[in-house]
């Protein structure tokens, strides 16, 4: 069996920056000021700083997603580490390339990263389409990012590039059966007739087929509808959810942007289908406040502890500690690029003062055990660019707010190993 771990932003490949106003404080004192460190023949490093450059998808995003949010996490992250640790081997944090590649130009803008804007590391990229993937790949540059195309993994179940770090590892397969989060809620929520509805996009056709498939190898319930045809904005659910009901669907799953669930949950709703959702790229604190009624008791994943996390762990509180100090946004992306920023960071530490890209990289694939401080599960680089668990924290939307739920204290997120030969009723929480 095809083994892969498909994030919580697979379900949508369509999906889905603020400068800083001036310098927050003064330096912190650090050890590192008075300590002397090796020369660095590398791209992007001076005596006096570390610079890298990202990508993200703005202008021209179908979806309108806010992703140069993740600008502002990786920002948020560096401030932190410039004035707690006086940056890095005495030089300072800088993201100095933001570009947008405005959804049809990625390859383009890659071009430019590498060839003009002299960056030692390309972080973060959020991007709608990858296009560029194999060229920062052929370069060997530490690329850290957002990773919901098969770009940063592979689709014929092969390692993904070594280079390669998205933010819960760096291995995806859409079509993939495996053991995944919703076959157990099926089974927890005992519903049995699953609906699974895509837009007429090879990644969101995909992600509907890997349910199909995971359904079928672990049969927790019937798919007995389905619908990959529909039209990326399409508004009119009616037919759909009309033939739902007829089946007696009771769980939905839908490969489908925010705007489409809502619009699916509305005619759900008025219909009078009595079905759980689990609801795709919908970790946004406004959206569901201003669909709270159509959306309420709808279920939903993060890759992170989410921001209602209680207690929250150290990573959360630095987080929320610097991305208001910086203004930055508080958002999914903003998470991805903090997260983006700290794997980064923890890979210069232990490749050491005289680090290279290449020492990076290989640091960062040592790590048996990354958890970006208690925001994710814990990652073993050792294998996550060719397979890794299934771990997710799930949220309830209740009264137009999210609600952590199925995990336990202090532990966010349900996880199903890949070698499982059956759906658990008890699984395992990190």
């Amino acid at each position: 069996m095809p083994r892969s771990r498909v994030r919580a932003g697979r379900w949508v490949a369509l999906l889905a920056a603020i400068s800083l106003l001036g310098a927050i404080g003064a330096p912190a004192a650090s050890a590192q000021q008075d300590e002397e460190f090796p020369a660095v023949d590398q791209p992007g490093v001076t005596d006096d700083e570390i610079r890298v450059g990202g990508i993200i998808t703005e202008e021209g995003s179908p979806t309108g997603a806010q992703l140069s949010s993740a600008f502002d996490g990786v920002k948020a992250y560096f401030e932190y580490i410039n004035k707690t640790e006086g940056g890095v081997y005495g030089r300072e944090l800088v993201l100095s390339s933001e570009r947008d590649d405005r959804l049809g130009n990625n390859r383009s803008e890659v071009e430019g990263l590498l060839a003009q804007d002299d960056v030692f590391a390309a972080l973060p990229i959020a991007v709608q389409l990858f296009a560029g993937a194999d060229l920062l790949a052929d370069e060997g540059i530490p690329t850290f990012g957002w990773n919901i195309q098969s770009e940063w993994g592979s689709e014929d179940n092969k390692p993904g590039p070594e280079s390669f770090f998205g933010q819960t590892g760096s291995f995806i397969c859409f079509t993939c059966a495996q053991p995944r989060t919703e076959l157990w809620m099926a089974k927890h929520l005992k519903r049995d007739k699953v609906g699974v509805l895509a837009f007429a996009v090879p990644q969101s056709e995909g992600c509907a087929v890997g349910i199909e498939n995971s359904f079928e190898e672990y049969p927790t319930a019937d798919v007995v509808f389905s619908d990959k045809s529909i039209q990326f904005g399409n508004p009119d659910y009616s037919a759909q959810v009309a033939r739902m009901k007829e089946e007696g669907v009771d769980l939905v799953l839908a490969c489908i942007d925010g705007n489409g669930a809502v619009n699916l949950a509305r005619e759900l709703q008025k219909q009078q289908v009595d079905a759980d959702m689990v609801l795709p790229n919908m970790y946004n604190h406004e959206l569901v406040e201003e669909n709270a009624e159509v959306l309420e008791g709808k279920y939903l994943f993060t890759t992170f502890a989410p921001f209602e996390t209680k207690p929250k762990p150290e990573g959360l509180k630095l987080y929320d500690e610097w991305i208001k100090k910086t203004d930055g946004r508080t958002d999914e992306n903003s998470m991805v690029g903090w997260i983006n920023a700290d794997q980064f960071v923890e890979g210069l530490k232990a490749a050491g003062p005289d680090f290279t890209r290449e020492k990076v990289v290989d640091a960062i694939n040592a790590m048996t055990d990354y958890d970006a401080k208690g925001l994710l599960p814990g990652i073993d680089w050792t294998t996550a660019h060719e397979d890794d668990p299934d771990c997710y924290a799930a949220l309830q939307i209740q009264d137009g707010k999210f609600k952590p739920v199925f995990g336990k204290k202090g532990q966010p997120f349900i996880c199903f190993p890949e070698d499982l030969k059956q759906i658990p009723a008890k699984p395992a929480t990190a």
